[in-house]
């Protein structure tokens, strides 16, 4: 009898060990999770406030300020669902939930026809790259249902503009780089692309205008210049032809008799 209760026993305790070992690798797992969830809502809020440093940049409405800080507000609601207990979590929720009040009560959009051009390439690159994440960003939150299709279709309008201020700039910039290389030929190239791209928008800003009156003049002056030219080459080789004309008079004219 003694042995069966030992067998018995030893059965008992090891069903509760594995057991045991069951519970703590299904609570590892769960925790794991929780650990992946909350480091990939911090990776969003972290994209997020870096696109935000970019407002004092580069205009922004107040209905993107507020997608991107709602975007912050939807991943600590999430990471909260993961670790409900963390205080710090919660006061930062606290803080975003002011900031969203703030925009929708004081914030004023800045005038969007004024547009600070990049100062270098470098700087000029990274607003591009800012823009091109931002309507990625929208583009994710229209997917979700977060915003309504007539708020994304206007936000993603006003960056594809922005984009294209950034780029007339790069391209302005070349265009004078070339002209004073007098390759008139890349010059008039450019201009007339970014042109072609200008005519086409029908809301331009005072801003697009300004760059597309300014493209027209250099493109005039382009002009003006080569036909100048060209006429100084053409009254260059008329005179070349009309010296050789007079050597030839005077080699074949009549000799004087002595």
């Amino acid at each position: 009898m003694l042995f069966p209760l030992i067998l018995a026993l030893v059965g008992l305790l090891l069903f509760v060990l594995i057991g045991y070992n069951i519970i703590q690798q299904y609570k590892q797992k769960i925790e794991a999770e929780k650990r992946i969830a909350i480091s990939k809502q911090r990776a969003v809020i972290t994209e997020v406030d870096e696109l935000l440093l970019n407002a004092t940049r580069m205009p922004f409405s107040k209905s993107l300020l507020l997608i991107l800080q709602h975007r912050i507000r939807n991943a600590l609601m999430i990471m909260i669902q993961s670790s409900p207990n963390s205080a710090a979590i919660r006061d930062h929720l606290k803080n975003t939930d002011a900031q969203i009040q703030q925009v929708r009560t004081n914030y004023t959009p800045p005038d969007e026809s004024i547009f600070r051009a990049p100062e270098n390439d470098k700087e000029a690159l990274q607003l591009l790259q800012v823009t091109k994440k931002i309507r990625a960003v929208l583009r994710s939150e229209h997917a979700k249902g977060k915003i309504n299709t007539e708020i994304f279709v206007a936000e993603d309008h006003r960056l594809e503009i922005m984009q294209l201020k950034i780029n007339l700039e790069n391209g302005i910039k070349r265009i004078f780089e070339a002209k004073v290389a007098k390759q008139f030929g890349s010059a008039n190239q450019m201009i007339n692309k970014l042109l072609k791209i200008l005519v086409s928008i029908t809301d331009k800003d005072s801003y697009l205008e300004k760059k597309q009156a300014q493209l027209t003049t250099i493109k005039n002056e382009i002009k003006t210049y080569l036909v100048k030219t060209s006429d100084k080459e053409l009254k260059a080789l008329q005179e070349k032809e009309k010296e050789k004309k007079d050597d030839l008079d005077v080699l074949f004219q009549d000799k004087k008799k002595w």
